[in-house]
């Protein structure tokens, strides 16, 4: 296959080293850089770029970046551990920043590609769709008469989904084997839903994916479906006052420990900037990404028989790896509790699709070959589980010394702040009201000691 051009500049070493300048004074106020150093050059340029045009965090375009390269490798590659043992890319990504902060935009320009490709494969079936019309409309013996087969429905082979339940994530899988990317801009209302129907289903059911377990989908209303090769990598944002919501209840099972936390330190609402982005950087991103959209999934796809290719390490990074992982078994044995050993755990499978992800991006930006996981791309996939296992322990942290007002939903949180320090029930009421609160959530909410302290009859405190 024929890769496409990346643009890079960055081989004028004036350009080189502006570039590592901005890249330091960037770093120099967060006590956790994320690690773009781990990116080809191609990349870095385009995450500096958009940070100084269009003021996208650096912290976000980078976690955009390793999700729209997930996606877009899909099924088409996994990578050996050992006999036995392989993984798939899939990345369960959190972008974590209060309203205003940029979290959306960066999202966007990464999936832009992977969008047109979308919208090019539904005009497609559009087209493929108006011919099964008008030849099922035929008879039998006109189809013959014009030489038509019996049709075949067409399916819209899409890659990104964001509105969907569980069984529709199926529908949509059967008819895309290369796997599919869940995005939601609000990661809330994913993990909302797990209990809609049946309690503790749907989250096992994102339990499973993540493993990259086949699912089986059974239902008494159509036929059942199964995907022997299951590829759903997820990502959404979320603002930090909701994080409690979404650790709550979901810690023993180790689902919060999958999730992936982006949550830059001293993230601020920037001043727009007056630097346009130079087209190609977007050119050379796009060439990136259908460098790999245009990888072929092996195997047999008309019997749902897909074979990914499996990459296996290099001697010299299978040892880097091996000596951290028994590094990282060291501290698993010794933690300061059951939260940091599960953050430990899912570490040690990240740096495996890191490792795979890099080496695969490597190839897209023309830089290495795609036949084994070379040293380069586990030194960067160990800088990523450096990077990640930072964050987690900074989200367990805020989960567990929060106050019972950093608990609540933002919509609660809004109304709590909105009451004066010292109230009465008819004026807290009015308030509530006023916000669409009913009487009896009020009234219930006020019983709560952590939040309120009764004086005297009618009148209330605020503690926080």
């Amino acid at each position: 296959m024929e890769l496409k051009p990346v643009f890079n500049d960055l081989d004028n070493p004036e350009v080189i080293l502006n570039h590592f300048k901005q890249l330091k004074v960037m770093s120099k106020a967060n006590q956790n850089p994320f690690p773009v150093e781990v990116f080809p050059e191609a990349i870095q340029e385009i995450i500096i770029s958009t940070n100084e045009s269009l003021k996208f965090p650096i912290d976000f375009m980078g976690a955009s970046i390793l999700y729209a390269v997930s996606v877009s490798i899909g099924n088409t590659h996994r990578i050996e551990v050992m006999k036995g043992w392989q993984e798939t890319p899939v990345l369960y990504l959190a972008i974590v920043g209060r309203a205003g902060t940029n979290k959306t935009h960066p999202l966007t320009f990464a999936l832009k590609p992977i969008e047109q490709r979308d919208n090019k494969k539904y005009q497609e079936y559009l087209i493929e769709k108006q011919k099964y019309d008008s030849i099922v409309t035929l008879s039998k013996k006109e189809r013959e008469q014009q030489g038509y087969d019996e049709p075949i429905r067409p399916s819209w082979e899409q890659i990104l989904v964001t509105d969907f339940t569980p069984e529709a994530l199926v529908d949509v899988h059967k008819f895309n084997l290369r796997g599919i990317g869940v995005y939601n801009d609000e990661l809330a209302s994913w993990y909302k839903n797990f209990n809609r129907y049946n309690k503790g289903s749907e989250e096992q059911f994102w339990l499973s994916a993540w493993s990259g377990k086949p699912i089986r989908v059974n239902r008494k209303t159509s036929e059942p479906n199964y995907i022997p090769f299951p590829f759903i990598s997820v990502i959404g944002t979320i603002q930090p006052g909701i994080l409690n919501e979404l650790a709550d209840n979901r810690t023993e099972n180790g689902f919060i420990d999958r999730l992936l936390f982006v949550i830059p330190d001293n993230l601020k609402k920037e001043y727009w900037s007056e630097t346009e982005l130079n087209p190609l950087i977007t050119e050379s991103w796009e060439n990136i990404i259908s460098n790999l959209l245009n990888i072929p999934l092996e195997g047999d796809i008309d019997n749902n028989s897909p074979k990914p290719v499996v990459l296996k390490f290099k001697p010299e990074a299978r040892q880097l790896l091996t000596e951290w992982q028994r590094e990282l078994t060291d501290l698993s044995n010794k933690p300061e509790n059951e939260a940091i050993s599960g953050i430990y755990a899912k570490v040690e499978m990240y740096a495996v699709r890191f490792a795979l992800i890099l080496q695969m991006l490597r190839y897209a930006c023309n830089i290495d070959n795609k036949y084994a996981i070379g040293i380069e791309a586990v030194q960067g996939a160990l800088k990523l589980v450096e990077y990640f296992t930072k964050t987690a322990i900074k989200v367990f942290n805020i989960v567990t010394d929060a106050s019972p007002l950093d608990k609540l939903p933002l919509d609660k949180q809004t109304f709590y702040l909105s009451l004066s320090d010292t109230f009465t029930t008819n004026e807290g009421l009015q308030i509530a009201l006023n916000m669409g609160i009913p009487e009896r959530t009020y009234k219930r909410f006020l019983n709560r000691k952590d939040l309120f302290k009764w004086t005297k009859q009618g009148e209330y405190e605020r503690l926080y």
